[in-house]
């Protein structure tokens, strides 16, 4: 999914005008990849700071202009594939390295809340208020976009404290991507696969897991883990996901936003219950072993990648 195109405005620096920093227009987008049993993930964001690496902070309002509020919501799952919602545009920053993107955002309901399928709505938080994302370039080209990829199957948590059930919306998992360069990656499972593996759930367990670069071992794949909370011992030369996304009842996946870059796709049939923070040794990747590609993703380019079941 995608969300919103932030531009920004900066305002200028004391001096004269040969030391005013050259300009670029900017624009940020949102990108969702769906996490598995929700039906809304609706955040409310106030503000976009940006921290520049001579030390310049940024802080720019988001507002709903139609709603006259000093925040925008937006349903994460509203805006999947090549959809975006504007929450900010045609300004203009300083051209440089950016250290970090915060985002600013309001918790709780009934700003922020997510709507699970199986047991109705529920809050959710972030932590101080805050995600903290990595760095970007702006460069003196005309218009920059970037999109904010939220891959809600790592960022989007479960809290469950008896009967206070909530959730929360972390920073792990979120990346941010320079459209100039990025890539997309979609295909085909043959069905046969959904059960064809080692303890299967061929009705719910299916996913494509992508991993960043070439000539990883199977046993060094796992699920989505957050290796800061996680409390379970990780394989030796473990290799995280970048992303994971679901396939459908009729085989199709699709990966958006992307950096181009070498990558390995590998197809699972059991990975049903993969919790975000925990590494879960129970979910095998790949299953069956033989559905782990390698494949490299031009810039700007949609590659189609196919899994099909091996016959002997």
């Amino acid at each position: 999914m995608i969300l919103s195109a932030l531009a920004v405005a900066l305002t200028g620096c004391n001096g004269s005008e040969s030391d005013q920093p050259a300009m670029t227009k900017v624009s940020f987008s949102v990108s969702d990849a769906p996490v598995d049993s929700a039906s809304n993930v609706v955040v409310a964001f106030d503000a976009l700071e940006l921290v520049h690496e001579n030390g310049t902070r940024y802080y720019l309002d988001v507002v709903d202009s139609e709603q006259n509020e000093g925040y925008q919501q937006v349903d994460l799952l509203a805006f999947q594939g090549s959809d975006a919602k504007m929450i900010l545009s045609d300004q203009e920053i300083a051209v440089g390295k950016y250290k970090e993107l915060i985002m600013h955002t309001r918790s709780g309901l009934p700003l922020s809340w997510v709507s699970d399928v199986n047991s109705g709505d529920f809050e959710l938080k972030v932590p101080s208020n805050k995600l903290k994302l990595g760095g970007f370039e702006t460069s003196e080209q005309a218009v920059q976009a970037f999109t904010i990829e939220f891959d809600l199957r790592r960022a989007l948590v479960e809290r469950s404290i008896g009967s206070n059930k909530g959730y929360n919306l972390k920073p792990h998992g979120v990346t941010i991507v320079d459209n100039s360069a990025a890539a997309s990656l979609k295909g085909q499972v043959d069905v046969a696969l959904f059960s064809a593996g080692d303890s299967c759930d061929a009705n719910s367990g299916n996913f494509v897991y992508l991993y960043r670069g070439h000539g990883h071992s199977n046993d060094s794949l796992i699920d989505n883990v957050d290796v800061e909370y996680n409390e379970v011992q990780l394989p030796e030369n473990y290799v995280e996901p970048y992303a994971s996304t679901d396939v459908d009842d009729n085989g199709q996946y699709a990966f958006s936003y992307l950096p181009a870059g070498d990558y390995t796709a590998a197809f699972t049939c059991n990975a049903v219950a993969d919790d975000p923070e925990q590494y879960n040794p129970e979910i095998i990747i790949a299953n069956p072993a033989d559905q782990a590609i390698e494949v490299t993703l031009p810039a700007t380019q949609e590659v189609t990648l196919d899994f099909k079941e091996t016959v002997l």
